[in-house]
């Protein structure tokens, strides 16, 4: 990543795209939400299994969008011992959830502990029906990624740190008193290797022409073998294969379409249009996967899942809303728990840079992917505040079936080499849209 704008504006006039950056790059702080938006709700999910583990001293968390389930579990085995006592815990497991990076804290990562370590994720999309857990340890980490785990249990245990589809499964030996973790436990992990516990969705970016959003994610942390990346030197050419077969859409759990010239920017291509590619994005959602797209893209979205959110300027005609002139404004965050997590790493205001495309608002649709006859009305994650005075939404998501559907209307990609706001907001946002459905902790009771 060389901290190219997302129009490239050399390679774009070359191409005769010249499309202008009006604004500062060193500007305030940048905040890129959506990527982030779907990389900490979100777009993963935890795994396939309804098995109950063990037993849970807690109360029901918050019920609501979230993503991450996973299985495993039983009863203590003679390697672990219940002490007690006077019935309070003996033991407390300590430490601090970060992103693969390990400088990034995450906030809502599951912590919990089981007798039997769990299986492994589906290795496709899947709908996650979230970590079912009945009498047994868990917690939540704060905004600060820490958490404290009391817990009766000592010897030999499971630890598992979730956030979507991002899961971390060492094996620890508890000892009677504080039990301090080292980092590298408590990580969420930059690739799948079974052998070590560790597990992260699959993701595919269908590289466009500008917001290289693959180049965030390995800043992040994720390894670079993590992240499948379809380009070709012909426009369009790489996504329009993988777009239109059904069983590679359906191979993953996390699609990328970040801005390009795949909806007739300048090209003249429309693949937004296309009705297998519609048809396997409906399907890929509705299963359980996450969709991401930015700014010139929002055709896919808005041609594929009618409805939920209006674009300024958009009509049949592709890329209508498009702004050939990017445009920055302050961002305003629309989400308590994203605010909480963004002011714990002293980010307490930014800029959004480059945004491209004005979102007018957002609508209730009834899902019919869900089979529930149920409504959903689009989140809304963060607002730019426009030069009129009006706050616009500017990140979202929505529900369909058991997946959801994320956009921004600006870049994921970062302003320079170092990690930004906008970058570890995009992790905030992509891991949380990405825990389960059924419960915003990832988690449901038993």
């Amino acid at each position: 990543m060389t901290g190219a704008l997302c129009e490239k504006n050399a390679d774009a006039q070359k191409r005769g795209q010249g499309r202008t950056y009006v604004g500062a790059m060193t500007k305030a702080l940048a905040l890129t939400v959506p990527l982030a938006a779907m990389l900490v709700c979100g777009a993963f999910a935890c795994a396939g299994s309804d098995q109950v583990l063990g037993d849970v001293n807690a109360t029901d968390p918050d019920a609501g969008p979230g993503a991450g389930s996973s299985d495993g579990g039983g009863n203590a085995d003679s390697s672990s011992s219940l002490i007690t006592g006077d019935g309070g815990a003996t033991s407390d497991i300590v430490g601090t959830v970060w992103a693969p990076n390990q400088m990034v804290p995450i906030e809502g990562a599951l912590v919990y502990l089981t007798n039997q370590k769990p299986a492994p994720m589906p290795t496709g999309v899947y709908c996650d029906k979230c970590v079912q857990l009945s009498m047994s340890q868990y917690t939540l980490t704060g905004s600060d990624g820490t958490f404290d785990l009391p817990t009766l249990l000592t010897g030999k245990q499971f630890l598992v740190v979730q956030k979507g589809g991002f899961r971390n499964v060492s094996e620890i030996t508890i000892a009677p008193g504080k039990n301090k973790l080292a980092d590298g436990t408590t990580a969420l992990p930059s690739k799948t290797d079974l052998m070590q516990g560790h597990e992260v969705p699959k993701m595919t970016v269908v590289a466009g022409s500008y917001d290289d959003i693959e180049d965030s994610l390995q800043k992040l942390g994720i390894d670079p073998s993590a992240i499948d990346i379809k380009q070709s030197a012909l426009i369009g050419q790489a996504a329009k294969a993988f777009l239109q077969d059904q069983n590679a859409v359906l191979a993953q759990q996390i699609i990328f379409l970040p801005c390009g010239d795949f909806t007739a920017g300048n090209s003249g291509l429309d693949l937004s249009t296309d009705p297998t590619i519609q048809s396997n994005l409906q399907a890929f959602v509705t299963k359980g996967g996450r969709l991401y797209a930015t700014d010139w893209h929002y055709d896919f979205i808005n041609r594929t899942f009618p409805g939920y959110v209006q674009w300024q300027g958009a009509s049949n005609t592709a890329c209508s809303g498009c702004l050939h002139t990017s445009y920055d404004a302050p961002a305003v965050v629309a989400d308590k728990s994203l605010g909480s997590w963004l002011s714990a790493q002293s980010i307490s205001s930014f800029t959004l840079l480059r945004n491209y495309t004005t979102i007018d608002g957002v609508s209730t649709v009834a899902d019919a992917g869900a089979g529930d006859g149920g409504a959903v009305t689009p989140k809304i994650w963060v607002r730019s505040h426009q030069t009129n005075g009006k706050d616009t939404p500017a990140t979202v998501s929505f529900e369909v079936g058991c997946g959801r559907v994320m956009y921004s209307t600006y870049h994921a990609e970062p302003a320079t080499l170092a990690l930004t706001p906008q970058e570890r907001a995009l992790l905030g946002v992509l891991l949380d849209v990405s825990v389960c459905n059924d419960s915003s902790s990832g988690v449901v009771v038993k």
